[in-house]
């Protein structure tokens, strides 16, 4: 299952979506270049000002569901993340081919791109390993991180509808069956 997994990854609040390398299609192929050595590689959306600088204070925290410009993290990994995140964390969808073309494709066009073409890079993380990207979609209430990764699986061919998607265990409650699914089906 490992040639046509996604992962779906659960992290609190917070879901991502981990791509193998070798299915990194269209405008996502730069990032094997970026992270060479690495075996998936996770996306996640998120408000820039909270998702690149995380609030410290209560302030902060009551702003961050206030519509602003979006990023894209972008985590590489060299192994997969059912290896490296605990049990229920993840859910390994598998999927065919188009479907992780229509998934890179839908990632790959929420990216910016500067000038020469590539992604807008926007920040570095607190490891090498971990890069905000400048998205062309904004942050809001109706538009969030889980609503985000949702859609994408949804615009991939997967039967997951991102309405009314809030919080991670919405997300992962709606993917959760498709992991015993043939790929495709």
């Amino acid at each position: 299952m490992a040639g046509n997994a996604v992962y779906l990854v659960d992290r609190g609040w917070h879901t991502e979506i981990g791509l193998p390398v070798a299915a990194l299609s269209g405008r996502l192929a730069v990032f094997r270049e970026i992270f060479p050595g690495a075996r998936t590689v996770l996306f996640g959306y998120g408000k820039k000002t909270f998702f690149t600088a995380p609030a410290s204070s209560i302030e902060e925290y009551l702003i961050g569901p206030f519509p602003g410009p979006a990023v894209v993290q972008v985590f590489a990994m060299t192994t997969t993340p059912d290896r490296a995140y605990g049990p229920g964390a993840v859910v390994v969808l598998p999927m065919r081919r188009a479907e992780t073309d229509r998934l890179s494709d839908f990632i790959g066009r929420d990216l910016e791109t500067g000038r020469d073409g590539r992604p807008r890079l926007v920040a570095v993380g607190h490891r090498p390993e971990s890069l905000f990207y400048a998205a062309r979609s904004r942050y809001t209430l109706f538009h969030t991180c889980n609503g985000w990764v949702a859609q994408a699986l949804g615009r991939a061919g997967l039967p997951v509808s991102d309405a009314g998607v809030v919080f991670a265990g919405q997300v992962m409650a709606r993917a959760a069956p498709l992991a015993c699914r043939p790929a495709g089906r």
